[in-house]
């Protein structure tokens, strides 16, 4: 019941919009093929039954006239037409050779091409579908009831036979190919949208670096997952940003940080997890140590900052860091640890910077 609910729920695109790929390339080769099919069944037919039908003429010319039309009609209109031609010929193949040379075999494509058109409406969908079923079961009940008008000799049944059936496979096969290809490189393209969506919504666009909003929720889950386990969190901001943005430049600045965060990352395997807090501040997230440890792990991180030269165009200048850490006590919460260690760095800027306070 679920199936049938999601189906009949399915939305519609406009038919003046441009046409899928995949369903464009699956009209096509249907054409195609049939229009072959119907030339080798003329050329069968004239060799086996050494008779001349006009039927297969008059079945190529539509094909062709609407092939050559097709980019001028709508693709509602296009599938109506390829299922009346193929419904006709159908019908005068049935009533012509009989049941057992495989005419009724075309009918079968009409289903797939009908149910993977995002372009009707899944009522619509429907009625294609048991208008296959109906027309079918009406040839078959006629050819029980009827004798086939052109009788057929068994070795000309062979190849009759042959002809539908390998064109009817070949049909599936093609259609099944367009359909799958393009559904699989769909999925990979929308793996790919949303692996780039979820990056972006977790970092930093400048630094590369976690964001506020994703290392809030990495932390705030590791404290529900490990709720006995030590651990610190560190705000550290550069000193004198502002005076590089003004000396140097804002492009001066952006690089700045960009270099920051290349240390950070460089520092951080199997110590800490480190995000662009906001502006010139990062936040530091060190799980399974005490503050003394903590407060080691962050010194030893400004200490390399310290020591960087940083040269941007003809400019070359150095920077610090001050930093505050605080750890966990059991009772309070991260946006209290938070606030403790950002009050802790601010206390850094009052006793003149470049020192870590723990």
């Amino acid at each position: 019941m679920k199936l049938l609910r999601d189906f009949f729920r399915q939305q519609v695109p406009k038919t003046n919009g441009e046409i899928i790929t995949y369903y464009q390339q699956s009209m096509e080769l249907n054409e195609r093929l049939f229009g072959l099919y119907i030339l080798l069944s003329f050329l069968l037919l004239s060799v086996t039954l050494k008779r001349f039908f006009w039927m297969p003429i008059l079945a190529l010319g539509a094909v062709l006239i609407k092939h050559a039309y097709r980019r001028k009609i709508s693709i509602r209109v296009n599938l109506f037409l390829h299922a009346l031609i193929v419904l006709i010929w159908s019908g005068w193949y049935v009533k012509t050779f009989g049941w057992g040379q495989g005419g009724q075999h075309m009918l079968i494509v009409l289903v797939l091409l009908s149910f993977f058109s995002v372009y009707e409406p899944p009522l619509v969908k429907m009625v294609y579908f048991f208008g296959v079923l109906a027309a079918r079961m009406a040839l078959h009940g006629y050819a029980a009831a009827s004798s086939p008008v052109v009788e057929i000799l068994p070795q000309q049944s062979f190849w009759l036979q042959l002809l539908n059936s390998v064109t009817m496979l070949v049909l599936l096969a093609g259609c099944s190919i367009i359909y799958s290809s393009n559904l699989q490189e769909t999925e990979r393209k929308l793996l790919l949208h949303n692996e780039q969506l979820q990056h972006q919504a977790e970092t930093d666009p400048l630094t590369k670096l976690f964001n506020r909003r994703y290392m809030m929720s990495e932390m705030k889950r590791f404290v529900q997952e490990n709720p006995s386990e030590m651990y610190c969190v560190a705000i550290a901001d550069i000193d004198f940003f502002k005076r590089v943005n003004d000396t140097y430049g804002h492009n001066c600045g952006d690089y700045v940080l960009c270099q920051l965060a290349a240390l950070f990352m460089q520092k951080s395997v199997g110590q800490y997890s480190v995000a662009r807090w906001g502006g010139e501040e990062f936040c530091f997230f060190i799980p399974g140590k005490n503050v003394d440890d903590g407060g080691a792990i962050i010194t030893d991180v400004c200490t390399a900052v310290k020591r960087m030269k940083f040269e941007f165009e003809e400019h070359c200048f150095a920077i610090t860091l001050t930093a505050g850490v605080e750890e966990s006590d059991y009772r309070s919460t991260l946006p209290e640890l938070i606030e403790r260690a950002d009050h802790k760095l601010y206390m850094g800027k009052k006793n003149g910077r470049d020192q870590v306070v723990i």
